[in-house]
């Protein structure tokens, strides 16, 4: 008897934006599915002590899910350059490595930090 074939799940590529409940804000970029996305809210040494307390109260929206990284990446560096100026978002760093031919064709999603 043949063994049946795992269907492969295409990887997909996502920017999200956890905030705090003090209502900071954190741009990300992820290449986790599923329930380890849904569970993952960052990698800031802050946010995972927060997680592992439990009942942290961060809320975490994704912003767009592509699939090419080099898409994912761009959009994680414009949305977090488009709001460098706001003393709300938490991002200290700012990496870009990309190449600019694999970007000939992205489209940057509209998106604002949510008021509160």
């Amino acid at each position: 008897m043949k063994k049946a074939k795992k269907v492969k799940v295409k990887k997909t590529f996502k920017v999200y934006c956890t905030t705090f409940p003090d209502g900071t804000y954190y741009i990300g970029f992820s290449t986790k599915m599923g329930a380890a996305y849904e569970k993952y809210f960052g990698s800031n040494s802050e946010i995972l002590k927060m997680v592992k307390a439990g009942n942290h109260g961060l809320v975490k929206e994704t912003i767009a899910e592509f699939e090419k990284r080099s898409h994912a990446k761009a959009t994680e560096a414009i949305l977090q350059w488009n709001n460098r100026h706001d003393p709300k978002m938490r991002n200290q760093m700012w990496n870009v490595r990309l190449r600019l031919d694999h970007l000939s064709d992205l489209v940057v999603p509209a998106w604002e930090p949510r008021k509160q």
